[in-house]
């Protein structure tokens, strides 16, 4: 028989079970003008804000994978556009920065022109970090192939790495026109999807049973919503169209396992395991 076990969640974190996945894109398998890539089962959309940015592949050997050079990367190629900016975003998944390799330039590649790098986070379309580099750039080839690293673990002093966003924003300043992006590494959390302090949780207002269950469940709603049901690695697997008062709902298609439901109460996201 059957059985999907929840279990209520009244933290404010539910990150206690979710296990970090670092991942780092190099590109590599990634094709030339594409506007989105892959990796560790995510896809990202690169969206350009100011100027035209997407995965470049012509000029072998100019990028760099955090320790050679490689053949692919982000970038804006000759887009004149200013001040150039671009974001890696995703709908699907929340993530995490660690790090990522930037070259920042004038458009006929000169490293030694003075300008800055905006960093900024955003959740929802909401400013998690920003943060403005203004200094410590590459300005010349060796030994990074002009890449210059930039490590939200300290930047400008600050750790930015453990802030859940879904779009990482880039843009430039001063002199520079061309930036080139390599070796993003970033991290996918297991349930990262439902996660963390962005979610006002509520001992009320939603209860399931019995707990566990082999499929039948009843869900008692305070108003009229729809629900979620998702596996802990994120991936939205039913979707409920609940009413005030008790719903019944059938989960006995899903495998032996531990799931999590979400839904809007109010101006609250209740999530129960």
């Amino acid at each position: 028989m059957k059985r999907s076990i929840f279990l209520t969640i009244c933290s404010l974190f539910i990150s206690f079970f979710s296990f970090g996945q670092t991942s780092t894109e190099q590109f590599e398998t990634e094709s030339h003008g594409s506007s989105s890539f892959t990796d560790n089962g995510v896809i990202f959309n690169v969206i350009s804000h100011v100027g035209t940015f997407d995965i470049q592949a012509n000029y072998p050997g100019t990028g760099w994978n955090g320790t050679s050079v490689d053949n692919r990367y982000i970038d804006n190629s000759n887009d004149a556009a200013s001040p150039p900016s671009f974001s890696i975003k995703t709908t699907s998944n929340l993530f995490k920065v660690n790090r990522f390799w930037m070259y920042l330039s004038a458009l006929n590649l000169d490293l030694t022109v003075q300008g800055t790098l905006t960093v900024t986070g955003k959740l929802s379309g909401v400013t998690k970090f920003t943060q403005t580099k203004t200094t410590g750039f590459a300005a010349s080839m060796t030994p990074t192939n002009g890449y210059t690293l930039i490590d939200l673990t300290n930047l400008n002093g600050q750790n930015y790495s453990n802030i859940i966003i879904d779009e990482l924003r880039i843009t430039l300043g001063g002199n520079y026109r061309y930036a080139g992006l390599d070796a993003f590494t970033w991290v996918k959390d297991t349930g990262i999807v439902l996660a963390t302090n962005e979610i006002v949780f509520s001992q009320k207002g939603m209860s399931i049973y019995p707990n566990p269950t082999s499929g039948a469940l009843s869900i008692q709603a305070e108003d009229n919503t729809p629900a979620e049901i998702y596996s802990q690695d994120g991936k939205l697997l039913k979707k409920l169209d609940m009413k005030k008062g008790t719903n019944q709902a059938d989960i006995s298609e899903l495998p032996n396992g531990v799931y999590i439901l979400k839904t809007l109460s109010g101006s609250s996201k209740i999530i129960k395991k």
